[in-house]
C-alpha cells in the first residue's frame, strides 16, 4: 500500500529574509506568515551553517515547502542561537562571540560575572524593542494607507 505522503505534491517557496546586524547579535527576520512553529525547523550543523525549512498543507495533497540554508560567520555562538515566531515573523537570533564564550583559567569555564549576563539581557531586550517598533511602523503606515485609499474611494462615490 503507497504512503500517504508519496502522493504529496510539493510546491516550492522563496521566502522574505532580512538580517539585522548588532553589536552582541544579528538577527535574521524570515516571513514565514501561514506557518505554524510545529510547521517550522531551525537548525545549526556542525559546517556553521544555519538552516530553516517549513513545510505546511495547503489543500488536498498539496503541500507548500520551503528550504533556507545561510553560512553562520566566524564569530558567532551557534549554540546559543535562539528562534521564537511571532505574527508570521521567524527571528532567529545569532549571538556573536565574547570573551566570555571563552572561559579563562580564572573563572575555569564555571562561572561568568552575573552583570554580563544582564547586560546581554538588556541588549537582547533593546533589540527585540527596536524591531517591534520597526514593526508597529509599518502596520501604522499600513493602516493611514488603507484609511486613505478608503476615503479617496468614497469620495469619488459621493
Amino acid at each position: 500500500m503507497e504512503s500517504a505522503s508519496a502522493s504529496r505534491i510539493y510546491t516550492q517557496i522563496e521566502p522574505n529574509y532580512q538580517w539585522v546586524p548588532g553589536e552582541e547579535f544579528d538577527t535574521l527576520l524570515v516571513d514565514v506568515s501561514e506557518f505554524t512553529k510545529q510547521q517550522l525547523k531551525v537548525q545549526a550543523d556542525t559546517e556553521r551553517n544555519l538552516i530553516i525549512s517549513g513545510e505546511r498543507p495547503m489543500e488536498g495533497n498539496r503541500w507548500c515547502h520551503f528550504l533556507k540554508s545561510f553560512q553562520l560567520p566566524e564569530d558567532c555562538n551557534a549554540r546559543m542561537i535562539k528562534a521564537k515566531l511571532d505574527e508570521g515573523i521567524l527571528y532567529v537570533v545569532v549571538p556573536k562571540t565574547t570573551a566570555e564564550d571563552h572561559p579563562s583559567q580564572q573563572t575555569n569555564g564555571r562561572a561568568y560575572k552575573e552583570q554580563d549576563v544582564d547586560e546581554k539581557k538588556e541588549g537582547l531586550t533593546k533589540h527585540r524593542q527596536w524591531i517591534l517598533n520597526i514593526l508597529v511602523a509599518i502596520i501604522v503606515v499600513a493602516g493611514l494607507g488603507a484609511y486613505a485609499g478608503y476615503k479617496l474611494s468614497h469620495k469619488r462615490d459621493t
